[in-house]
C-alpha cells in the first residue's frame, strides 16, 4: 500500500465511529474510492454489507448504526419515532421475550431509503412509513439519541407519544398506548402545546387527550385545549367500540372501566 493510500485509510478509520455502516458516498468525500475500497475488503479491513455499504472488519453493526449512515453520510430526512423513540428515551419496554422488536422510522415526505438498509438482517424489523402531521414543522420535536459513540435522530417523548397515538390501532393497542402514556409523567407543556397546535391528524389528538384525560397525567389540565383545533364529528378509531362523547372517538370495550365519565 502507497504512503498516500495509507493515510487515506487513516482518515478513515479516524472519522468512522466503531458501530456504524459507511457508505460509498461517505467514503468518497473522505478521500476514497471503489478500486481502494475492493482493496481493503481483501486485506480485510472493511466487510461490505450491500450495495455502497460497508462495516469495518470484524465489526459488529446494528440498526442503530445503519440509521447513523442514513441520516449522517447520506443526508436523508428520516427519524426514530413514536414507540420506538419513547424506547430510545427509556419508556416502555423494548425486550419483547421471543419476538422480534420492530423499529419505527418515519419521514414526512415521500423517500426511498437505501435498499441495503432496508434489506439488511438486522436483529430487528424496520418498519418505515410516511407520516406527515407535522407538516408546518417538519423538524419540530426531533432531537439527537446518544448511541454509544455516536448519535441518531428521533422524536422526543412529546412528539412520540403523538405519533404512536396516530398508528392506533393499526400497529399499536389501546393498551400499549395507554401503557406508554402512563409513564410520561414530565412532558413538557409549551413543548407539547406547540406541538399539538401544529398537528394536523385529528385522530391522534382526539386519543392523545383521551389518554392523558383518562390516567390524570399532571401536565394535562395546563396544556390550553381551546388553541388546539380538534374538528368536529365522530371519529372511528376502535372498530366496534363505544362512542366516548367527550373526544368523540370509538374506543375498545373491553377498556370501559378505565374510559373517562362521558360529558353531556
Amino acid at each position: 500500500m502507497t504512503g498516500e493510500n495509507r493515510n487515506i485509510l487513516n482518515r478513515i478509520l479516524r472519522n468512522w465511529p466503531r458501530g456504524t455502516v459507511g457508505t460509498l458516498t461517505w467514503f468518497r468525500d473522505h478521500g476514497g474510492y471503489q478500486q481502494l475500497l475492493d482493496y481493503y475488503q481483501k486485506a480485510p479491513w472493511v466487510t461490505k454489507i450491500g450495495s455502497g455499504a460497508y462495516i469495518q472488519y470484524g465489526d459488529s453493526v446494528d440498526w442503530h448504526g445503519g440509521l447513523y449512515a442514513v441520516q449522517s453520510q447520506l443526508n436523508f430526512s428520516v427519524h426514530a419515532g413514536g414507540k420506538t423513540a419513547l424506547e430510545l428515551s427509556g419508556f416502555g419496554n423494548n425486550l419483547q421475550l421471543g419476538r422480534t422488536a420492530k423499529i419505527y422510522l418515519f419521514a414526512s415526505k415521500k423517500i426511498h431509503l437505501p435498499t441495503w438498509f432496508m434489506k439488511h438482517p438486522w436483529e430487528d424489523e424496520l418498519c418505515f412509513k410516511r407520516l406527515n402531521i407535522f407538516q408546518s414543522r417538519p423538524d419540530f420535536g426531533l432531537m439527537h439519541f446518544n448511541v454509544g459513540n455516536f448519535e441518531i435522530k428521533g422524536s422526543a417523548p412529546e412528539r412520540a407519544m403523538i405519533e404512536l397515538c396516530a398508528l392506533v390501532p393499526n400497529y399499536h393497542s389501546f393498551e400499549e398506548a395507554g401503557h406508554f402514556m402512563e409513564s410520561l409523567l414530565s412532558l413538557r407543556c409549551e413543548y407539547l402545546q406547540t406541538l399539538l397546535e401544529t398537528c394536523s391528524s385529528i385522530k391522534a389528538k382526539r386519543l392523545f387527550f383521551y389518554f392523558a384525560d383518562t390516567y390524570n397525567m399532571p401536565w394535562f389540565q395546563k396544556l390550553d385545549i381551546h388553541n388546539i383545533d380538534l374538528g368536529k364529528g365522530k371519529r372511528q378509531v376502535a372498530a366496534n367500540g363505544i362512542l366516548n362523547k367527550k373526544y368523540q372517538i370509538t374506543v375498545p370495550d373491553e377498556i370501559k372501566s378505565i374510559s373517562l365519565t362521558d360529558i353531556p
